[in-house]
């Protein structure tokens, strides 16, 4: 019995430690894009989504092979027998719409299983491509489909993209859909003018087309631009001219003519960039409460602080009858007193305090009443 029990706990010893069938590697899917998104500029649909990075477990995503972009074109229904194609009934469609827009309305978009059966590859980003496809955290890329069908029916595009990793291939990504429009042509003539308020931009108005406003887009001198970026105006500026107020520095300044606000935006080509720097031009307030108190073989000037966030200091300046103005203060002061030892006795002065800002801005000037100090007996 006591032979039977040892043999049963060698057993299990030896139990313990057997390996189990070999199991294989966990496939890297990639996780389906959900923020594909589409634009029009000019002739061409720009299509951007995030980076693929990460898997359908949560996990980071290893090299990828490529992404694919799928497209479908899909024309409007030929109106019914006996309505007047262009005519646009109660209840049919919205007629502040553009048309092609208007049209499709009542046109319900396609499913994911539709777009599946119906889609067409466009084209693929194959790995060694891909760093030229990103922009920013984006991959970016331009269609040039037609805009409409041979017997000039409007279309409405759907597009999906699929990532490819090294060992499987991630699902559809989130459909997006646009209906494209002949654009207006992009505006000429851009000017940027520094001004203390800010950058006074204007431009020629849209040759061609008729665009419902202008988008304007700023970028810092250096940095490349982003036509996918926002424009800095909240909605498209009716006029052709826009006051914009950014941060101090260099910029170029770029404008489209917009036929469709979106989403999704429909522009026109971009206009040729200026370039403006914008810098402090505007004067701090001129001191108050200036005062010339006459003291033994001085005057002492007094004045009231000047509030502005990006004060530099105070400069003083002499007057004496029939002479040039004199510099007292070589440079700006902090303080709101001055007290001048080198005046002449008898002799008629007067004062002027200027304040500085940071980008070397002057107010105008303050100035005393004629002050003298008296001569000792």
């Amino acid at each position: 019995m006591k032979r039977l029990c040892l043999l049963v706990v060698v057993l299990a010893i030896l139990a313990c430690g057997k390996r189990g069938d070999p199991k294989p590697p966990v496939p890297m899917i990639p996780q389906a894009t959900n923020d594909l998104l589409v634009t029009q500029r000019g002739p061409r649909i720009v299509l951007a989504w995030s980076y693929p990075s990460v898997t359908t477990a949560g996990k980071k995503l290893g090299p990828i092979k490529g992404v694919t972009v799928y497209r479908y074109s899909e024309p409007l229904p030929v109106p019914q027998g006996g309505r007047d194609p262009n005519a646009i009934l109660p209840g049919d469609t919205d007629p502040t719409k553009p048309r092609a827009i208007s049209d499709f309305s009542k046109v319900p978009q396609l499913t994911a299983g539709q777009f599946n059966k119906l889609k067409t590859k466009v084209d693929s980003i194959e790995g060694a491509s891909l760093p030229a496809a990103t922009n920013g955290a984006k991959l970016t890329f331009e269609d040039n489909p037609p805009f409409e069908t041979s017997d000039k029916r409007p279309v409405r595009l759907t597009y999906g993209v699929v990532t490819e990793g090294e060992s499987a291939t991630g699902g559809m990504s989130n459909l997006a859909f646009i209906i494209p429009l002949m654009p207006p042509s992009a505006p000429a003539d851009l000017k940027a003018e520094p001004k203390p308020e800010g950058v006074a931009l204007s431009w020629a108005k849209s040759g061609s087309g008729e665009p419902i406003g202008y988008n304007v887009y700023r970028t810092p001198v250096g940095e490349s631009f982003n036509e996918l970026s926002m424009p800095v105006n909240p909605a498209p500026v009716a006029k052709t001219d826009y006051l914009d107020v950014p941060p101090y520095g260099n910029f170029e300044y770029r404008v489209t003519a917009v036929a469709m606000a979106g989403p999704p935006r429909i522009e026109s080509e971009i206009s040729p960039a200026v370039t403006a720097t914008f810098k402090d031009l505007q004067p701090p307030p001129a001191p108050t409460g200036l005062t010339a108190l006459i003291e033994t073989g001085a005057v002492r000037l007094v004045w009231d602080p000047v509030d502005v966030p990006d004060l530099r200091g105070y400069l003083v300046f002499r007057n004496e009858a029939g002479q040039k103005e004199l510099f007292l203060s070589k440079d700006t002061i902090p303080q709101t007193t001055f007290t001048d030892i080198s005046i002449q006795p008898g002799v008629e002065y007067t004062y002027d305090v200027v304040a500085v800002d940071k980008s070397w801005n002057y107010s105008a000037h303050a100035k005393t009443k004629p002050v003298i100090v008296p001569k000792t007996p």
